[in-house]
């Protein structure tokens, strides 16, 4: 059956003009939401197949994505995931539609009420952590669900993370080879993943009985609270070293730092995570650790086509690895180990 006579048929089944259905499946504006979905079940319904399809329909997948993390400077991370999965979608027959939503906020309510009424085929969850009342809603709906930047450590849905331990257990590592034995880990908003890295980097200090170990949570990389942990280093017991959870929190502290008349490295060493896109563009260029978004965009993608073909199929939580990036703002200490 060609794409024109498809197209034709479901204008015809639904009373609407086939430029219509054209473009409610290309997600063109000015269709109603409920058209939108009604066209898209009719379609999954008659096996229609777009153009380029590789035998079935097109499969169209919501991704709700964070816009807690997005707003708190973290664009340019999710940014670069989405936009690898839907490149990836593009030659899976899969269809996304990008949502930002408010993890904290009633934004969770209106995920939950687009899968109570059935307004979804399946979800992708991009730096979401789901609510115990969510996830029981998309399991008891039988809803095909792939966590992004998330991990569920109860093992009901498919994930795709950072390597979060075992990179930052290497952060460590790393710090220590220079010599640093007093450290100071400035943490945020915890999640299950970013809870991995905190017990990354205190396993490998473990490893060091000399080494010493402070851990400071702020709820948002503000100047003020920034600031405030800047004024707590006292001469003596300062570290000598700050390991910060992604690299928004590293260059507010390295702002901190400068500001306190302090010299990053030369007085105090700061390692950032994910290698968001301004870690390159601050002085001295930021020592952090890379994120392949490209590599978690795509196993998202994958997992999806993965679950919607064999629904059944055993559950499986992706680890993609990061690679340390060298900058200038870490500097050895005496004896290299």
């Amino acid at each position: 059956m060609t794409q024109r006579k498809n197209q034709n048929d479901l204008a015809k089944a639904l009373g609407v003009s086939v430029s219509t259905i054209s473009r409610a499946l290309s997600d063109a504006p000015g269709i109603s939401e409920d058209l939108r979905e009604r066209v898209r079940r009719l379609a999954r319904e008659m096996g229609y197949e777009a153009r380029g399809g590789k035998g079935g329909s097109s499969r169209h997948v919501h991704a709700y994505v964070t816009l807690d993390r997005t707003t708190d400077g973290l664009t340019g991370f999710y940014d670069g995931i989405v936009k690898w999965m839907i490149a990836e979608a593009r030659v899976s027959s899969m269809t996304i539609e990008v949502r930002l939503a408010d993890d904290r906020t009633e934004d969770i309510r209106r995920i939950a009420d687009d899968v109570a009424r059935q307004r979804v085929e399946a979800v992708f969850l991009v730096g979401i952590d789901p609510p115990a009342e969510l996830a029981q809603l998309l399991l008891d709906r039988k809803v095909p669900t792939v966590l992004v930047n998330g991990a569920d450590p109860d093992m009901r849905f498919d994930c795709v993370t950072p390597s979060n331990f075992y990179g930052a257990q290497m952060a460590a590592q790393i710090l220590m080879q220079q010599g640093h034995r007093s450290l100071l880990y400035v943490s945020g908003h915890l999640r299950w993943t970013t809870l991995q890295r905190l017990r990354g980097f205190k396993t490998a200090v473990a490893d060091r009985p000399e080494a010493q170990l402070s851990v400071v949570t702020l709820a948002a990389p503000t100047r003020d609270q920034v600031e405030r942990v800047v004024d707590a280093l006292q001469d003596g017991r300062a570290p000598t070293a700050i390991f910060c959870i992604n690299d928004l929190y590293a260059v507010s502290v390295m702002q901190a730092l400068h500001a306190r008349g302090y010299d990053v490295p030369g007085d105090v060493s700061v390692l950032g995570f994910d290698d968001l896109p301004f870690a390159e563009h601050v002085t001295p260029r930021l020592s952090t650790f890379r994120v392949a978004r490209r590599d978690i965009g795509r196993q998202s993608v994958q997992l999806m086509a993965r679950r919607l073909a064999d629904p059944e199929a055993v559950r499986l939580q992706v680890e993609v690895g990061v690679v340390p990036v060298t900058g200038q703002t870490v500097a050895a200490i005496g004896p290299v180990a």
